[in-house]
């Protein structure tokens, strides 16, 4: 599930170099080079404040000053030289390499920590062996960051290393950070390792164990996610079901069903979602009774993210089922809200044709959302039935609608016979319509399109979003064997805006092989001195918070001002300038977040800027606060908040904030729901 704004097409020709040293063992201690010494002319900082604030102004221009990170990679106080690390890691330049290996051996465990950290950021595998004394650490932080970091470079040393560190971790902390570092890998490795502890007696190394498992599950763990839907912790119990769904087994259709009784509401949900699946993927698989009957009793739940599930999973029965037809016809033609969504879509792929009268109710509803629906919808109709309807759609007056159109072209035969509403749509007053176009066009794989996201990108030029400039460079990315695709992605490197221009430099190294040297990263002009940084900073270190004011309740976020501090600010920017009130919550997923933060209520509007990315290693947990990106460096004003903990979205979405009271009201905010008002305040 992603929480971008825009779907940035994955570079998928990297595939990590998987190296294996088999059998090694990490060093007690790291050793390391030694320190990198600053450069004539450095600066010299009287203090951790002058540090960061020169730190901060070189990060948000994405600026790689030897000068200033050589000098706080030296400073005499830990507190600089974590901070140097961690500005190395958000710059993310290869020239940083030899100042993290320095800090990895730095005499302070927060240093080393952080230096992992920054390792992780910059992403280069070359990294790992730097990193692997580190997961023997005597520090437990350091230890488990260490293990973070090998896991996110993804390299097969990496791999062996932390599965050979986790019997010998000092303490349950880095024990459960290394088992969760091994979900990327998803081998029989990683597996059997983390099998092992499947049923350990500290909670987070369970949880984690758990995690690894049900991420990107394999055959040999059924056994152990089945008998982790009992797990007393609901969310490790909820990863396991959602486990269970990926590996689609029809015998895992009994105790999923069976754990609908089980009160707690993540693994319900969680269990709810798998069971859709695994019916979906295994036609005639036998579901009883009496676990129908219960799925219906969800589905008029009052909670939304119980409700919502429940009506998903009614489709598979409703063409068999009366009782479930008839619920779910009431709801598609007179239910209200996202509840009458959900309906609507169930019956649709249900009986397809068969339930028009409820598609024409859709259709003509002054609801744009519920307009929307009916444009989705139309994925599951024969192209020749489906066409009227997205004729008529495609001119409606809201983009919401016109976006929904373009996303029911789920296939290249789809776009095909939808190819003039697909061409028309390039045109559109609303850039994330023209970006859906574009990525349409990409679905046909087809090299003649290549003119048309040309000019799409050159139309982009006048767009206030990066929108159709990731699209096209996506969809480039896809044809890059193709000259006249580098050449596209190329002239989005030469366009005037800083942040398209990195993108496409990024694009061309990772997937177009581009030599760096040609293709230099362009910095940002923020336009504020150091006077304005020091102030940012000094404003953001303050007690700050924001009560949300919603009609089903209340909650508060603390932020998190030392770690994301421009991001905070922004924020508080935004909420005093009234920016969020009245503002619908666009996107609830239930038991993994809610999104807000966009007045378009498309999931595509911003502020008409952008801000760089503060990656902290602040981790998410439930009732965490993020921001959502279509690419990095991308956020403006969507935000998130997680319903259970969410580690693969760690270093990822900056954090910015937690939820310290009202999470129950993050929980049971349904989509379209609207803020009332967002207050900034000062924590007693």
């Amino acid at each position: 599930m992603s929480l971008m704004r825009w779907k940035l097409v994955a570079v998928a020709v990297l595939a990590l170099p998987f190296l294996r040293c088999a059998g090694s063992t990490p060093p007690a201690q790291p050793t390391g080079p030694a320190p990198v010494q600053p450069p004539r002319g450095a600066p010299h900082f009287a203090t951790p404040a002058e540090a960061e604030t020169a730190l901060a102004e070189i990060e948000d221009r994405r600026a790689f000053d030897l000068g200033v990170l050589s000098a706080a990679a030296a400073a005499s106080d830990p507190e600089t030289r974590a901070r140097a690390a961690l500005a190395l890691g958000r710059i993310g330049v290869d020239r940083g390499g030899p100042l993290l290996r320095s800090l990895l051996a730095d005499k302070s465990p927060d240093v080393r920590a952080m230096a992992a950290f920054g390792c992780q950021l910059v992403g280069d595998p070359g990294l790992t062996p730097d990193l692997l004394p580190l997961l023997s650490d005597t520090d437990a932080s350091a230890s488990a960051a260490a293990a973070r970091a090998a896991g996110a470079l993804g390299r097969g040393d990496g791999e062996d290393a932390i599965i050979a560190a986790i019997p010998a971790a000092k303490s349950p902390q880095p024990r459960a950070s290394m088992l969760e570092a091994l979900w990327r890998y998803a081998d029989q490795a990683s597996a059997s390792a983390a099998l092992k502890y499947a049923g350990d007696p500290d909670a987070k190394v369970r949880s984690a164990a758990l995690y690894t498992l049900s991420r990107k599950p394999i055959e040999s763990s059924l056994a152990a996610l089945t008998a982790a839907l009992a797990d007393p912790n609901p969310y490790a119990a909820a990863m396991a079901a959602r486990g269970l769904g990926v590996l689609a087994r029809k015998d895992s259709v009994a105790p999923l069903a069976a754990a609908l009784d089980s009160g707690r509401t993540p693994l319900v949900i969680s269990a709810l979602v798998a069971l859709e699946t695994i019916l979906e993927k295994n036609p005639g698989a036998v579901m009883a009774e009496d676990r129908k009957a219960r799925i219906l009793a969800l589905a008029g739940d009052a909670n939304s993210s119980l409700a919502v599930p429940a009506l998903v999973l009614l489709r598979q029965f409703e063409s068999t089922d009366r009782e479930v037809r008839q619920r779910l016809w009431s709801i598609a033609l007179s239910g209200e809200g996202r509840r009458r969504q959900i309906a609507i879509v169930s019956v649709i792929a249900a009986l397809k044709d068969r339930a028009k009268a409820a598609l024409d109710a859709a259709v003509a509803s002054p609801d744009a959302a519920l307009r929307a629906t009916a444009a989705e919808t139309l994925a599951f109709l024969p192209v020749a039935q489906a066409k009227p309807y997205r004729e008529k759609l495609a001119a409606d007056k809201d983009a919401v609608v016109r976006l929904a159109v373009l996303g029911s072209l789920k296939t290249a035969e789809a776009v095909r016979e939808g190819r003039a509403l697909v061409n028309s749509a390039l045109t559109d007053s609303d850039p994330g319509v023209r970006a859906a176009a574009v990525e349409a066009l990409g679905q046909l794989n087809d090299s003649s399109v290549l003119p048309l996201v040309a000019d799409a990108l050159t139309r982009s030029l006048a767009d206030s979003s990066p929108d159709v400039a990731i699209a096209a460079i996506g969809v480039c990315e896809k044809l890059r064997s193709e000259p006249a695709a580098r050449a596209i992605v190329e002239a989005a490197y030469h366009q005037s805006k800083t942040l398209v221009a990195r993108l496409a430099r990024r694009s061309l190294i990772q997937a177009f092989r581009a030599d760096r040297a040609a293709f230099p990263a362009p910095e940002y002009k923020t336009g504020r001195s150091a006077a304005d940084y020091a102030a940012l900073l000094a404003e953001a270190r303050k007690p700050l918070q924001a009560r949300i004011e919603m009609a089903r309740g209340e909650f508060v976020i603390r932020f998190s001002g030392r770690e994301a501090p421009l991001t905070v600010m922004n924020f508080v920017k935004l909420a005093r300038a009234k920016y969020f009130d009245g503002v619908a919550v666009h996107r609830v997923v239930p038991n993994f977040v809610l999104q807000d933060g966009d007045p378009t209520g498309t999931g595509n509007g911003g502020p008409g800027y952008e801000i760089r990315d503060e990656l902290n290693p602040l981790l998410y947990e439930r009732g965490t606060v993020g921001m959502a990106l279509s690419g990095p460096d991308t956020g403006g004003s969507q935000w998130f908040v997680t319903h259970s903990p969410q580690p693969h979205l760690n270093a990822l979405y900056t954090v910015f904030g937690q939820v310290v009271a009202g999470q129950d009201a993050v929980e049971r905010v349904e989509q379209g729901d609207r803020i009332v008002r967002v207050t900034i305040s000062e924590a007693p």
